[in-house]
This record gives C-alpha cells, sequence and structure tokens, in this order.
C-alpha cells in the first residue's frame, strides 16, 4: 500500500528541464508556422487587392475608348502609365457588309515598382461594340 505521507517523497513530480525545453521548442516551431501562414495571406490580399485595382483600371479604359466608338471619335492615345502599371489599348476594326465591329483589348501590365511587393501577371479585358 502506497504511502501518503507528505514529507516523504520520491522525486518524480514535476517536469525536467529537458522536457521543458523541449516543450518550448515545439511551441517555438508551431508559433512559427503560424507567423508564416500570416504573412502568405497578407502577401494573397495584397496581389489580390492590386489585381482588382488593375482590372478595374482596365475596365474603365475598355469603357472609355468603346464610348468614344459609339460616338464615331478616333481612339488614340490611351496608352499611359498610371498606378505602377503601364495601360495598352488596341483596337481592331472588322467590317460585315454595312455594320462595322471594333473590338478593344486593354492589357495592364505591372512595372518594375509594382512587383517588387507581391508577384503579378498582367490584367487583360476585352469588349466589343458594333456599328
Amino acid at each position: 500500500m502506497p504511502t501518503t505521507d507528505p514529507e516523504r517523497r520520491t522525486g518524480r513530480e514535476g517536469f525536467t528541464l529537458v522536457e521543458v525545453l523541449v516543450a518550448m521548442v515545439i511551441l517555438a516551431i508551431g508559433l512559427l508556422a503560424l507567423e508564416a501562414m500570416g504573412i502568405g495571406a497578407a502577401r494573397a490580399v495584397a496581389r489580390a487587392d492590386l489585381q482588382s485595382e488593375y482590372t478595374a483600371l482596365a475596365t474603365d479604359r475598355m469603357e472609355r475608348a468603346l464610348s468614344l466608338i459609339r460616338q464615331n471619335q478616333a481612339v488614340a492615345g490611351l496608352d499611359t502609365v498610371m498606378d505602377g502599371a503601364t495601360l495598352t489599348t488596341s483596337v481592331v476594326q472588322a467590317a460585315a457588309g454595312t455594320r462595322q465591329s471594333f473590338t478593344v483589348t486593354v492589357t495592364v501590365t505591372p512595372t518594375s515598382s509594382a512587383t517588387r511587393r507581391v508577384t503579378l501577371t498582367p490584367v487583360t479585358v476585352v469588349g466589343r461594340a458594333i456599328r
């Protein structure tokens, strides 16, 4: 029968220093993994924010070009550098009988200053108008 005398200790209670150090190393590795996930999530959010901004720029430029085409005005001089990106607009005209169709393609290419923070691919938006 085991004794319950408080003065008689076997020395097996508590943790050893090695066990505490191993637990701290495991905890540190887990915290570093959580930090890496947070950094990855922040990069993904920054990339999505820039992609959305570039898509909005391309859509706006395409709608402006289509509006000029519908008003029988020339679409020229729309290539610019804006918000860390180069906007390139191309218009292809095709005739089918008495009607003309126009295809407007706007490509937003990030400049090197915009790609320092995150890796981005060019955004292309295509629109068509018939007149």
